[in-house]
């Protein structure tokens, strides 16, 4: 028993850490009126699988929820005497804000009725636009998912795979200048050994290297990997 609480307590530590190692992102937007007055006091969830955080909106109706695992969201706002509002498949990256479009709230006039819609991929990040991000929906449907490396390559323009190694050559960068990061940490060699199943999300910054990368010089391939509940949740759906 006593080793048993020990093996459970260590686990514990290791996945807080993992947990904390991860970059989180966030969502923040705006709730609105039919006539496009903020709306304050509204709550504002972010659900992914089960797991639910919320917020508030303030007083000119905007709202920001975090810290949030990457992944995708269905999004929810709801407010005394109006419908309810649903956003379903919002994308939450590493490092990054999502910011979603004002979302437009109608009065309650007899039967509560849920709006809902589908949320649509910018076709950039203002706040990152040196940074490529790949997202565990993508990677499924990379057709060269089972070489990790190829995968990288194929999803930036300007990186190259070498011929005869898993070193990545970005344009502009000598040999050697380029590094990855798994979960936060500083992987050494040309392959960070994570087997596509595992990653939740890639990210591949090509120039504008945030501080947190040290001294690095090229490029950063930046891998967050899937925690127990992502895993567990892959599984079923694979049944």
């Amino acid at each position: 028993m006593k080793n048993t609480r020990t093996i459970i307590t260590l686990l514990a530590l290791v996945g807080s850490a993992v947990a904390q190692a991860q970059d989180t992102g966030e969502i923040q937007g705006k709730v609105l009126d039919a006539e496009g007055a903020g709306l304050p006091f509204c709550v504002v969830r972010a659900e992914q699988g089960g797991n639910i955080l919320g917020a508030q909106t303030d007083l000119e109706g905007r709202y920001t929820i975090k810290p949030l695992s990457p992944g995708e969201y269905k999004v929810s706002a709801t407010g005394l005497g109006f419908n309810p509002f649903e956003l379903s498949g919002v994308r939450v990256d590493p490092g990054l804000i999502t910011r979603l479009a004002d979302i437009s709230l109608n009065s309650t006039l007899g039967p509560v009725v849920v709006v809902r819609k589908r949320w649509e991929e910018p076709l950039f990040r203002p706040d990152d636009p040196s940074r490529i991000v790949m997202t565990t929906a993508q990677i499924k449907t990379n057709a060269v998912r089972k070489d990790p490396i190829k995968m990288i390559a194929s999803m930036t323009p300007g990186v190259t795979k070498a011929a005869n190694s898993d070193e990545l050559y970005f344009r502009g960068s000598r040999s050697g200048s380029m590094a990855y990061f798994v979960d936060g940490v500083k992987v050494q060699g040309n392959n960070p050994g994570v087997p596509s199943d595992a990653i939740n999300s890639v990210s591949v910054y090509t120039g504008g290297l945030p501080a947190k990368y040290g001294d690095v010089t090229g490029g950063v391939v930046a891998i967050e990997t899937k925690n127990f509940f992502d895993l567990w949740q892959q599984r079923n759906s694979n049944r």
